[in-house]
């Protein structure tokens, strides 16, 4: 399979006939013969989250006050006609605080009128229905920088111990090198289904995200920031964002090495007809993936600029990161969907060091994460293990939070606890964690409330029931009573349920998702994973490595050796300042 998810305990809890909730975290294909099992570990009490190297102990174990039941963390206060305030953690702009929040309606189109230690000064604020979240976590509603809502139509794709030079090669069978690679089998078609589009947004919904930026999707639930339909993006204003996934044109497969001869290059005046510019490129490891990037960072069809957040971005060496750094442009990390087809990922070390924000995206079911929560599990183990020290907690949350809200080019509405923004609110069950490791490490169960725009989706039945008292519909999560308000026209949640009968809409504590895709780096030039000779996995004794304990691989795009684009004996992974030889 992608790579067997192992749990360290079962969850004996929603046992429902559909297998809604839990899965047992085996799955069909068995562990990749050579790898680091892709492990999800429950350490005394909770790092669940941790996907971990099956052969090596826990590089982290964090302090936990232990299995503390989520949902406890809420009362309602008093009840009142307008708007809601909620005491708690609060991860405002500036950082977390001990503070209030005021939200002033709750009604889709609610702002935020207050983000400080107290709000009861507002004039607004005794109308409120007031929430005493005090030792619960206050975070923007998470936002997806990546998905293809409109293909999660099947389980995830076990592929087993195959990778892919580049994208064509898994999505026809292309392949410049002509390596004899056949396509993947199972590739999942688009759907315009309303039940099963739902059922997509409600796997994200349950794990806290207000937001996607992709294709596909309903009105209602989650926003799509880059639909053209208005009631796709849920009360936002302003152009939306424009998401492409072949922005040359090669939809047939067209690859090429050197030069630009593809189908049709997009310009720069469609790039960004809409508001930013959200394409897929240089997706692999071949030089027909970093081809990609050459073609589309040039006159005339320059389209790297502080308006674009470029998808994927795995082939790309030092030189063109510079080119995002000096363009102030973005990269969206599927690093999820990036290790489970290419065994490799986006050389985010270096792109951290030259000034790339980063934001994350789940990219889809077939190779992807099935939530937000799972892509951070996956950036989080990779950040502890492959690429030690390099983000904090703070980093990565802001990854699904306001480094997401700007790639979409909605930062101004979206992405952060600010007063005037757009009040979409989630607040986390902190299950022994504080401030952004609580979201890091978080799972359905601890998604105590979701707002969009201030309206209710889900959360504690407890909240809803006074928050929204009518519309939402009861659904057990892990053993907690929750609710969920579906705004979707015509859509039940009978219905989903039976439109998302293929795949679970959530994963347990201390359970991955069935068949989840592989988060661990494997190719067959590095089978073996971490060993004592090889701390960082990437198939290069530490003797020869010349970044030993940061991944990074010998790439088909960078010939024989490591990338160290000046030349100075220390790889862009870890070099100081990787084009200046004087500085390592």
């Amino acid at each position: 399979m992608r790579a067997q998810l192992v749990s360290t305990f079962v969850v004996s809890v929603l046992a429902s006939s559909f297998a809604l909730g839990c899965s047992s975290g085996s799955g069909g294909g068995g562990t990749e013969p050579g790898t680091d099992s892709d492990v999800v570990v429950d350490t005394a009490g909770g790092d669940a989250n941790v996907e971990d190297n099956g052969s090596n102990p826990p590089d982290v174990v964090p302090a936990d006050s232990g299995d503390a039941p989520p949902g406890s963390g809420c009362t309602v206060t008093a009840k009142g006609t307008a708007g809601v305030s909620i005491k708690g953690r609060i991860l405002g702009e500036s950082g977390p605080i001990n503070g209030e929040i005021l939200v002033s309606a709750l009604d889709g189109k609610g702002t935020l009128l207050c983000v400080d230690a107290d709000c009861s000064a507002n004039a607004a604020y005794a109308a409120a229905t007031h929430l005493d979240c005090h030792d619960s976590i206050v975070s923007p509603g998470l936002i997806n920088a990546h998905e293809h809502l409109d293909y999660n139509v099947a389980a995830p794709i076990v592929s087993g111990t195959k990778r892919y030079q580049e994208r064509q090669g898994w999505r026809t069978g292309g392949d410049p090198a002509g390596d004899g690679t056949t396509k993947l089998a199972g590739q999942p078609k688009s759907t315009s289904d309303a039940n099963v589009l739902a059922a997509s947004e409600l796997r994200h919904l349950l794990g806290g995200t207000t937001s996607v930026v992709g294709s596909g999707g309903n009105a209602g639930l989650v926003r799509d920031v880059a639909s053209a339909t208005a009631a796709f993006t849920e009360g936002l204003s302003g152009k939306t964002a424009r998401f492409d996934t072949f922005p040359l044109g090669d939809t047939a497969g067209k690859e090429v090495t050197s030069g630009c001869a593809y189908p049709k290059i997009i310009t720069p005046s469609a790039a960004f007809a809409f508001g930013n510019y959200i394409p897929h490129i240089s997706e692999g490891i071949s030089l027909a993936s970093e081809n990609e990037f050459h073609c589309l960072d040039v006159d005339p069809n320059n389209v790297i600029s502080g308006h674009t957040a470029v998808i994927h971005a795995v082939a790309l060496n030092a030189k063109d990161i510079d080119v995002l750094a000096k363009a102030k442009a973005m990269v969206v990390w599927s690093p999820r969907s990036n290790m489970d087809l290419y065994g490799n990922t986006a050389s985010v070390t270096t792109m951290k060091k030259m000034g790339v924000q980063i934001a994350l995206g789940t990219d889809w079911l077939a190779s992807g994460s099935m939530s937000i929560l799972r892509e951070l599990a996956c950036a989080d183990s990779l950040s502890l293990k492959y690429f030690p020290g390099v983000f904090t907690d703070q980093e990565l949350w802001q990854m699904v939070t306001i480094n997401a809200a700007k790639a979409s080019g909605f930062d101004n509405q979206i992405g952060s606890l600010k007063t005037g923004l757009v009040a979409d609110v989630v607040v986390f069950s902190p299950h022994g964690k504080t401030d952004y490791r609580a979201i890091i490490e978080g799972s359905p169960e601890d998604v105590l409330l979701v707002l969009r725009g201030g309206k209710p989706l889900h959360g504690d039945a407890t909240l809803i029931d006074a928050l929204a008292p009518t519309g939402c519909e009861a659904l057990d999560v892990c053993g907690q009573a929750k609710k969920v308000c579906l705004d979707d026209p015509g859509v039940t949640l009978a219905s989903v349920k039976t439109a998302a009968a293929f795949y679970p809409l959530f994963a347990c504590r201390g359970t991955a998702p069935k068949d989840e895709p592989t988060c661990v780096p494997y190719r067959d030039t590095y089978p073996a994973g971490i060993s004592t000779t090889d701390r960082d996995g990437d198939g290069i004794d530490d003797a020869k490595d010349i970044c030993p304990d940061i991944f990074n691989p010998i790439r088909l795009m960078d010939g024989a050796a490591q990338a160290d684009s000046d030349s100075d004996g220390a790889g862009d992974a870890c070099d100081g300042a990787p084009l200046d030889p004087a500085t390592k």
